[in-house]
This record gives structure tokens, C-alpha cells and sequence, in this order.
């Protein structure tokens, strides 16, 4: 009696709700804040009155306010995002040019717009309505992408935000996007042709950013970091220290040694370190799995989307999927050695609201897609 109950509860939601992919963001979350407070313990104990709990309460009220925006964002529908694609991609464009004109300064980067107390950083948000306005647009020409107007087009709209972005300076949001595009046309069946130039040409360019800028170039010496540990070196050959030590089995759960003071930005862009440190080798595969197993269902419910002849939906769900991956690929990457440091984010794990919120959003898009596309899959077989 009692299961099939639960059937028809399951039931009863499945129209509207994914209780898989509900419960498998629920536990990155929680995860990603038992992560952040063993993280940050130390560092909120120095920096505030208010004890060790600082980073985890203001994570916690990010967390409550992306709930709340998101419990919005939902019930717009994907048609609408759809319809509205050029007006979303100008207003995040602005945003960018008024981070030019009045951002505030953090670090040496200049990425914060500030109302009131909170900062932002319009560059996150960007990046997922560029996805959203590239879908979009892919959707649209989608007979026509061979055409050579129709597929630089995006790219003339990425150079323009790249200008933005790398003045602040941010050169990985600018890397994100340009493979983005390059992926998801290849998705949307360009020419390979054209590909391939744009791809060069973006490389070379990427190049010449490089040597024109001496700070990028001393990142470039990530090889061996302990070789240059009390210069350039020290934050990546501390995060390499720290992941090495966690061995296998890891110290225990609030362990870590590195973050005590030791290891910069701990409970931000090397969390992850904090991680293997603490929980070791099984710890990382833990969390390899759970985004391995979010990037699958994004990649599922894209692929029910395009089946249901919904273009768009599934362009998106796919994009999203690749957006997450890359974020975290890159973020271990950094934390491992295998790229340059650079300030990148690890999803729903690092400290920071704007991080937070937009993969909250893109997530929640995720849901109304699946929502979407039940409802389609559900009237086509009433036809």
C-alpha cells in the first residue's frame, strides 16, 4: 500500500518536476557547503564576530536568495527565453560596459558592480544569457548555418563582450565562451571550414593577449610551481602540497592543514584542494561523480528535447551541460597543475553569490526544460 502510494506521488510530480535531478543537486549543495565551512573555518574565525559559521551563513543567504529568484525563473517559459533573446544578450552587454565605467576593484580586477552592500559580478551572468542568446540564435538560422554571415555572426558579438571581459581583466570567461561557440556550432552542424579557421584565428589571437600582457605570462610558468614557491609559484605548488597529502583516504573531514592560512583563496578558486586534502582520493572521485552524473542528465534531457522536435531546448540543455563541465574541468585543472592559475570558480562548491546564483539559474532552466519537454512528449502522444 505504502509503495503505491509513493508510485503515485512519483507520478503526480513527474509532469511537472525531475525528482532525480532534484535530489542529485540537493546533495552537490550540501556537499559544496560542508566543503566551503570546513574550508573557510579558520578564515571566518579571523575575519569576523561572528565565529567560524561567517562564510557559511553568507553562502547560506545566497543560497536562500538563488531559491527564491529561481522559484521565479521557473515558471518563465523556455519559449519566452526564446523570444526574448536579443534583449537579454544588450542588457548583460550593458552591464559588462558599466563594470568599464564604474565597477568596483577587487584584487587588482576590476569585475564588481556594487548596489548598496552586495557586489555582483556581471560577467557570470553574462555568460549564461550569451548561451541562451547563441542557442537561441542557432535555433533560428538553423537551415542557414553554413552560411558564412550567419555563422561569424556570433563571433563578431563574442569580440565585442571579450573586449569587456579582458579588461577587467578576465581571460577565462572570454576562453569559456569562444569554445562554447566553437562547440555548439559544431553541434549545430557548421562547416567544418569555417570551423577550423575561426578556431585558428581565436588561437592566435588568444596568443597575441598573451605575450601583450606580463602578468598572463608569468602564469604560463605552471610546470613546476615549488621551483618558484616563494614568488609566482606558491599558490599552486600549496594547492599540489595539499592535494598529495590527502593520499588515498584523506586527513578527516576539517583536517586540512593548508588552510590555515597557507594555501590563498581556500574557500574560493582552490576549495578543491581543501577537498582532496581532507577526504582524499575517494573524496574527488565523489565529486567527479556527482557533476559526471549532472552533465549526463543534462545531456538526457537535451537529447528527449531534440527527439520531440524541440531545437532549442535541446541546443540549451546541451549547452548548459557543456557550460558546467567546463567551469569544473578548468577549476580542477587549475588545482592540479595542468593550466595556468586563474580565477575560476568551482560550481555550488566555491565562496562567491554570483558564481552561486547563475549555476542555480542554469540549472533551473534545466528543470523547465524537462518540464517542457514532457509536456510536448505527453501531447504528441495524445495526437
Amino acid at each position: 500500500m505504502l509503495k503505491k502510494n509513493n508510485n503515485d506521488l512519483s507520478n503526480l510530480i513527474k509532469p511537472f518536476f525531475d525528482l532525480n535531478l532534484f535530489f542529485l543537486v540537493l546533495t552537490i549543495i550540501l556537499f559544496g557547503l560542508l566543503t566551503l565551512f570546513s574550508a573557510s573555518i579558520e578564515l571566518s574565525a579571523e575575519k569576523s564576530n561572528v565565529g567560524p559559521f561567517f562564510y557559511l551563513y553568507k553562502q547560506l543567504g545566497w543560497l536562500i536568495i538563488s531559491i527564491i529568484l529561481c522559484s521565479f525563473f521557473v515558471n518563465i517559459s523556455t519559449e519566452n527565453l526564446k523570444k526574448n533573446y536579443k534583449v537579454l544578450l544588450l542588457f548583460f552587454l550593458f552591464l559588462l560596459v558599466l563594470v568599464e565605467l564604474f565597477g568596483k576593484t577587487v584584487g587588482g580586477s576590476t569585475r564588481w558592480l556594487s548596489i548598496g552592500s552586495y557586489a555582483f559580478q556581471p560577467s557570470e551572468f553574462f555568460k549564461l544569457f550569451f548561451i541562451i542568446w547563441l542557442c537561441a540564435y542557432l535555433d533560428i538560422n538553423k537551415k542557414n548555418i553554413k552560411n558564412i554571415k550567419i555563422f561569424i555572426t556570433p563571433f563578431i558579438w563574442l569580440s565585442i563582450s571579450a573586449f569587456f571581459l579582458i579588461k577587467q581583466p578576465d581571460f577565462g570567461s572570454t576562453f569559456i565562451l569562444f569554445f562554447m561557440t566553437l562547440l555548439m556550432l559544431f553541434i549545430a552542424k557548421a562547416k567544418y571550414s569555417h570551423l577550423l579557421f575561426i578556431g585558428l584565428t581565436g588561437s592566435i589571437s588568444a596568443i597575441l593577449i598573451i605575450i601583450s600582457n606580463p602578468y598572463m605570462l608569468k602564469r604560463l610558468a605552471f610546470f613546476n610551481p615549488c621551483d618558484n614557491y616563494f614568488n609566482d609559484g606558491y599558490q599552486l605548488c600549496s594547492s599540489l602540497m595539499a592535494i598529495g597529502s590527502g593520499s588515498i583516504f584523506g586527513k578527516g573531514l576539517g583536517a586540512s592543514t593548508s588552510k590555515l592560512f597557507f594555501l590563498p583563496e581556500a574557500h574560493t578558486d582552490f576549495i578543491f584542494a581543501v577537498l582532496g586534502e581532507e577526504l582524499g582520493i575517494f573524496g574527488i572521485i565523489f565529486l567527479i561523480s556527482l557533476f559526471y552524473l549532472l552533465f549526463r542528465k543534462c545531456f538526457k534531457i537535451g537529447d528527449k528535447a531534440l527527439r520531440v522536435d524541440l531545437n532549442f531546448q535541446g541546443l540549451l540543455a546541451y549547452a548548459i551541460g557543456i557550460y558546467l563541465m567546463i567551469q569544473v574541468l578548468l577549476n580542477l585543472s587549475v588545482n592540479l597543475g595542468l593550466l595556468p592559475t586563474k580565477g575560476l570558480s568551482l560550481p555550488f562548491f566555491s565562496y562567491g553569490g554570483s558564481n552561486y546564483l547563475v549555476s542555480l539559474l542554469a540549472v533551473t532552466i534545466i528543470f523547465r526544460i524537462y518540464r517542457d519537454v514532457y509536456k510536448k512528449a505527453l501531447h504528441s502522444s495524445i495526437r
